[in-house]
């Protein structure tokens, strides 16, 4: 199979894993298994290309996130006043990152990776950051 054709399926089921993120407000426990099941077991077509892996993880990060948000919000609502708010701003906050990373996905940007190749959060972020700190010259 040709480097077009790979892309191709790959932008294709990036596609379809926003798609099934978006109805994950609506359909939640089936999108949202859907979803991760796209991005994790087919995350071999998309590996070595920035783009594809940066999706990939900012759609698997996200769902993650939401899971455990809305298990949290679910659980304090019969405890407190807190639960229905927090299950609204997790619903907010769900919906935004779906529509940013959507955004970038059809600019076909990679997203949470900054312009000198490190990522937003994590290990590699502070190496580059500190690196890149050192050797630039004031």
């Amino acid at each position: 199979m040709t480097d077009v054709h790979v892309r191709d399926r790959a932008w294709q089921q990036g596609r379809l894993a926003y798609a099934s993120q978006a109805a994950t407000l609506v359909l939640y426990i089936v999108a949202l298994w859907l979803e991760v099941y796209i991005d994790t077991r087919k995350a071999g077509e998309a590996s070595g290309n920035l783009f594809y892996e940066s999706h990939r993880r900012w759609r698997i990060r996200t769902s993650f996130i939401f899971l455990i948000w809305t298990i949290m919000s679910g659980l304090a609502i019969p405890f407190g006043g807190i639960g229905w708010p927090a299950l609204i701003l997790t619903y907010l906050w769900y919906a935004a990152r779906v529509l940013t990373g959507l955004i970038y996905w059809q600019r076909r940007r990679p997203i949470g990776v900054r312009k000198n190749g490190g990522t937003i959060r994590g290990r590699r972020d502070r190496r580059t950051a500190a690196s890149s700190y050192i050797t630039r010259e004031y």
